[in-house]
């Protein structure tokens, strides 16, 4: 059975979102009574777009990790840990015995949640379950113990929901895509540790003041203000300070403009071929579950598109180098590298919480990162032992001997269990089903914004 779970998971990393996502879509719309016809559409329309999303964040992750090495060299770090990237943290993560369970494991205790009514979201993102299996690698380093392991995944799966029903509401209104949820743990977890350093923001009447929307900054600038212009001079300015010659800094505008232009136009894509899908499932749950909320859970790239949250990302790759060096007398080793292409998935889902304001959205990722990068130093050992472990070839920097991954070593689920699984397992096991607890009552209680 454990060689099934493996060939299943090695054959849905090999294909990567771009088709797990697409034949999920598919599969899912005609089990929610989509015609065939329009489900294949859907699907394929959806696979078209991540196609085109892929490309254009390819494009940015290319330009953001050039102008980071260079600021990096530049700098002159001496920083001993190095990030080795998503990419390849997805891979030891699904090449885990937790990551050989992680999807079987996850469809079924969200369609149980769901029938429970215990969340609303029915999260068909099921290629980011990664991200819940790297926390059981971490708590296996830990604990030794694959039940714990798998525990922690599992417990891991459930918080995404629970914050993706939490912050439904307010992802909806802002983003004006009607009917989904993000349970997206990166993403997600980020949101909820900058929730309270976004209310304190929001107190100060002068940062709250500074309206630096991109439809505030596109009125006041005219011509300059607009996202492509905006990336254009963004792009510029980071070439220039990166240090690079005069053609390089006007292929990473050109670049950094063209992604500007080109995501939010292939997130339109995705929306429109969701929508069917989504009114698909609102009529399948109000049939045989009246009065009940249904979201369709997605991955937190639908959300690049919008112009804060690439402005906010760009801006974040200098703002992570400094923080880098100006924290090391504070313990921080992290160098970060290949994740600095990652940081639209830091800002999609914090641009909400401050109403889209490009300079606030930038000061709370810095914030975010800043914990995560210490965070990131102390899970190196777990990180290192996967690399050096696993049986999955990597494609990684060489001349380091420690890792780290930014993307998910900074998420406080990860190294919030690292340090619980730390303590008897009785309380860690207690303390993690409080920490449910109140996070169900939470979003019970106090969902983040109203119903669009």
């Amino acid at each position: 059975m454990e060689s099934i779970f493996e060939s299943v998971g090695e054959f849905l990393n090999a294909l990567g979102p771009l088709i797990v996502l697409p034949v999920v879509i598919a599969i899912l719309g005609i089990v929610l009574g989509q015609k065939w016809d329009s489900a294949v559409r859907s699907g394929l329309t959806t696979a078209v777009a991540f196609v085109g999303i892929f490309l254009t964040v390819g494009l940015l992750g290319e330009t953001v990790s050039t102008i980071g090495a260079a600021f990096a060299e530049n700098t002159g770090t001496g920083l001993s840990v190095i990030d080795i990237g998503w990419p390849a943290a997805s891979a030891l993560a699904f090449g885990t015995p937790v990551g050989n369970l992680i999807i079987p494991l996850g469809i079924a205790l969200n369609l149980i949640l769901l029938l429970l009514g215990l969340t609303h979201t029915l999260d068909i993102d099921i290629w980011n379950f990664w991200h819940m299996a790297f926390v059981g690698a971490l708590v296996n380093y830990v604990t030794g113990s694959f039940a714990l392991a798998l525990y922690a995944a599992a417990f891991s799966l459930v918080v995404a929901l629970f914050l993706a029903d939490w912050s439904a509401p307010l992802i909806q209104k802002h983003f004006k895509i009607p009917g989904i949820s993000i349970p997206h743990l990166q993403s997600a977890s980020y949101m909820l540790l900058a929730l309270p350093f976004a209310n304190l923001i929001n107190k100060v009447p002068a940062l709250r003041k500074l309206n630096m929307e991109p439809d505030t900054i596109r009125k006041r600038l005219g011509l300059i203000g607009e996202p492509m212009v905006l990336g254009f001079i963004i792009g510029g300015l980071l070439a220039i300070f990166a240090g690079q010659g005069t053609t390089d800094v006007i292929l990473t505008a050109v670049n950094t403009a063209a992604v500007m232009l080109l995501i939010p136009r292939m997130v339109g894509i995705l929306v429109e071929a969701l929508s069917p899908v989504a009114e698909a499932a609102q009529k399948f749950m109000s049939k045989r579950f009246a009065g009940r909320k249904f979201y369709i859970g997605m991955d937190s790239a639908i959300l690049a598109g919008n112009p804060t949250v690439i402005a906010a990302g760009l801006l974040l790759v200098p703002v992570e180098i400094l923080l880098a060096l100006a924290l090391a007398p504070l313990g921080n080793q992290t160098l970060p590298f290949i994740d600095l292409a990652d940081g639209v998935f830091v800002a999609a889902m914090l641009a909400p919480l401050v109403a889209g304001d490009v300079i606030l959205t930038t000061l709370l990722g810095a914030i975010v990162m800043g914990i995560g990068l210490i965070f990131t130093t102390h899970l190196a050992p777990a990180v290192t032992n996967l690399v050096n472990t696993g049986a999955t070839a990597l494609d990684i920097p060489s001349g380091f001997a420690s890792y780290t991954v930014m993307s998910d070593g900074a998420m406080p689920v990860a190294y919030g269990l690292y340090y619980l699984f730390q303590t008897p397992v009785a309380v860690a096991i207690v303390v993690s089903l409080v920490v449910l607890g109140g996070l169900y009552w939470l979003k019970t209680k106090y969902p983040l914004g109203s119903e669009a």
